[in-house]
């Protein structure tokens, strides 16, 4: 019984390959991981749950500060991000059933451009240094997204449930309303 148990582990070890690799030493930042820190984190970590939707927000914050602190060590954080991915993480929607980020806009804005036509000949109202075609090419995001419950208590208080995700991304712009056809 023993020899068998020692040659199951050999052979396990032998078929192994470079799974037993020797890891990265303290310092040694891999180059994928370098080249993109958030898409190897949203790899590790991602809102969605690993296969499955996270139990609860905790375990996803448990899981972005252990990757945080591996990644520390291997030298791939700028100061900056050390202090916010943690803080980012606890702001987001993830774990969280139900949950969206709620962005408001101000739609209010008008555009000079007289033909809408595809091209951005005039200047809107609220920012004379931006080009548009139409007034949806001049919404603005009043401020960044916040946490809410439920999709309808976002829109409840004036706001546009933009998805889930994190606070520490900004208030997707609404894509442009293509103009209409030209009539015959």
């Amino acid at each position: 019984m023993r020899s068998f148990i020692w040659l199951s582990v050999v052979a396990l070890l032998a078929g192994a390959g470079t799974s037993f690799a020797k890891p990265p030493t303290i310092g040694e930042c891999p180059a994928e991981v370098a080249a993109d820190v958030p898409g190897a984190i949203a790899t590790r970590c991602p809102c969605d749950g690993p296969g499955e939707a996270w139990k609860n927000h905790g375990k996803y914050v448990s899981c972005i500060v252990r990757y945080r602190n591996e990644l520390r060590k291997l030298g791939c954080l700028d100061a900056e991000a050390k202090r916010t991915i943690a803080r980012c993480a606890a702001r987001s929607t993830c774990g969280k059933e139900g949950a969206v980020l709620c962005c408001t806009y101000d739609t209010s804005a008008t555009c000079s451009d007289p033909t809408h036509d595809g091209t951005a000949a005039g200047v809107c109202s609220n920012d004379a240094t931006k080009a548009c075609d139409t007034a949806t090419d001049c919404v603005v995001a009043t401020g960044p997204p916040r946490v809410t419950r439920h999709e309808e208590t976002c829109t409840a208080r004036g706001g546009t449930a933009v998805g889930g995700g994190s606070v520490c991304s900004p208030c997707p712009l609404p894509t442009p309303v293509p103009p209409p056809p030209p009539a015959p």
